[in-house]
């Protein structure tokens, strides 16, 4: 019986780790088969103290510090479903089962992929699913933005202070969002070049990203641009699956929580990160809300 299992061991589940190491409370961490976010970006550069650093290094960072104050980490854990009991806690997993007395679900938000001839061969080479990471790296630069969400449009915006030239492809014949003083700026903006009912067909390169075609459905042809560089922002979904009916979920899909301290709609169960309904989803918010989760944690184990 541990007194914690953490699912997820990302910066949120590492960070929630190290605090409940620090506080003597006996944890496990259970990581799934997938890569985490932080992994994926190729530079990570805005996070304190540390000016720049390839993601996969600053996660295995996050797991050299845990493993050094002795936090247990098993990998390649999928988890089927939760049960509780008296108050306690079953993570029924393939072919294995995990008691805890309480729990801190941080397993995230995986990016929706763009699903595409030459996605996948030039993620990473031109194709990139995070502007707040990899914005500058694109400094003058010609881009695309796919996607004209919320998001996209953000992604957008901070891009107008690197690239030269901004493509924001729109699949629908307006711009949709709540920030409509921001839509309102791309659309003035000289950096910026909107095309609404679009969907992106094939992506072209040799090494890197070098063409986007696209099926312009407004007027029913087909164009090919010249890009450098493609930032994808078409929505993401949470790892939450298995816990419908254990905790309430948004209609997003993500764990609702209450901000302050991290608990769930059930006692004992508490998240962190991007699998939550908080805003902004980085790196930097992911591990403080860890750490908050991981001390409420010890507060709920202590009153109890």
């Amino acid at each position: 019986m541990y007194d914690l299992v953490i699912i997820g061991a990302g910066p949120a589940g590492l960070a929630a780790a190290i605090y409940a190491a620090r506080k003597k409370i006996k944890t496990l961490v259970l990581a799934g088969n997938a890569v985490s976010q932080t992994t994926e970006a190729h530079l990570v550069e805005n996070y304190p103290g540390i000016p720049s650093i390839p993601g996969g290094e600053l996660a295995e960072k996050f797991r050299e510090h845990a493993r050094g104050i002795g936090v247990e980490i098993k990998d390649s854990v999928e988890i089927a479903k939760i049960e509780s009991s008296d108050g306690k806690f079953e993570v029924i997993a393939t072919g294995s089962k995990f008691s805890a007395k309480s729990l801190i679900i941080a397993t995230g938000k995986k990016y929706r992929e763009l699903q595409v001839p030459g996605a996948k061969e030039f993620k990473g080479k031109g194709i990139t699913y995070c502007a707040t990471c990899d914005a500058p790296l694109f400094k003058n630069k010609i881009v695309a933005v796919i996607g004209a969400g919320d998001s996209g449009q953000d992604a957008a915006w901070q891009l107008t202070k690197y690239a030269s030239k901004i493509y924001l492809l729109n699949k629908y014949p307006a711009m949709r969002g709540d920030d409509r003083l921001l839509q309102e700026e791309l659309k003035k903006h000289p950096k910026i070049e909107i095309y609404n009912q679009c969907e992106p067909m094939e992506i072209k390169g040799e090494k890197f990203v070098q063409a986007l075609i696209f099926k312009h459905n407004g007027v029913g042809e087909t164009k090919e641009i010249t890009v450098d560089g493609i930032f994808v922002e078409i929505g993401s979904v949470p790892a939450s699956k298995f816990l419908t009916g254990v905790v309430d979920l948004n209609e997003k899909g993500e764990i609702i929580i209450n901000p302050k301290t991290n608990a769930t709609s059930c006692p004992g169960i508490f998240a962190a990160g991007d699998t939550t309904d908080i805003p902004h989803k980085q790196i930097i918010i992911a591990a403080g809300e860890g750490a908050k989760a991981a001390l409420s944690v010890y507060e709920y184990l202590k009153n109890r």
